[in-house]
């Protein structure tokens, strides 16, 4: 039973999806909320706009409208579907032509597009009843991702900051103590390949091509035996 549970390229996608979904993507987001709004501000905006958000579930209502006292927060302890909200309800950000909630023509590279996109993106990754993603899920994924990444930073002037941060993730290690050991491993066949090279020389040079047979390996280090 166990081993239906084992780690494979699928769930590798999988992983590496949410990564980016929930990092990068959202500090992207983020940022755009702190551009069309900045924190200062906000107490004022979210005030003056707040019959446009009748869907707050109870945990955002307290944390962006308490009832005693103001947010004074920078958005970092805003989550993607807050911050979604607020880009689409208090930002002034023009709908792209298939309208906000809607799947964006792919040729549409709109501010309101992009933040179309990378909401599907976490909808089908982060919501999925699935562990795994195909290698040809993964790569809509990405596609989709990157065009609203490349987009946004655009907007943002940021140059590129996470276009960059994504491209980082898409081939970052999931397994750092595993690549620890596999780079100890490359080391020690290094080791040893120089030490073969050492050894073939040194063979040459007493005998010629023919081996001898008075060097050996022992624990990784050359000995010698005397010739007597």
């Amino acid at each position: 039973m166990a081993t239906s549970y084992s780690s494979t390229p699928e769930t590798t996608n999988a992983n590496r999806a949410s990564r980016i979904l929930l990092g990068p993507c959202t500090d992207q987001l983020r940022d755009a909320l702190r551009q069309r709004v900045p924190p200062a501000n906000f107490h004022h905006v979210i005030t003056r706009n707040r019959s446009s958000l009748p869907r707050l579930t109870q945990p955002q209502r307290d944390l962006i409208l308490p009832r005693s006292g103001r947010y004074s927060g920078d958005y970092s302890d805003m989550d993607v579907s807050l911050i979604y909200l607020l880009l689409r309800n208090i930002c002034n950000i023009p709908p792209h032509t298939k309208g906000w909630g809607n799947t964006p023509d792919m040729s549409d590279t709109s501010l309101s597009a992009s933040i179309d996109r990378i909401r599907e993106a976490r909808n089908g990754v982060v919501h999925s009843s699935s562990t795994v993603l195909t290698q040809t899920e993964f790569n809509d994924v990405r596609k989709d991702i990157k065009t609203a990444v490349i987009s946004m930073d655009s907007y943002l002037g940021n140059s590129n900051k996470y276009e960059k941060a994504v491209d980082f993730l898409l081939t970052e290690t999931m397994d750092p103590e595993q690549d620890v050991f596999i780079e100890q491993l490359k080391k020690q066949v290094e080791e040893e390949q120089r030490t073969k090279e050492i050894v073939t020389k040194l063979e040459k040079q007493i005998h010629g091509n023919t081996p001898f047979s008075s060097f050996f390996f022992h624990s990784n280090e050359i000995k010698t035996i005397e010739v007597k």
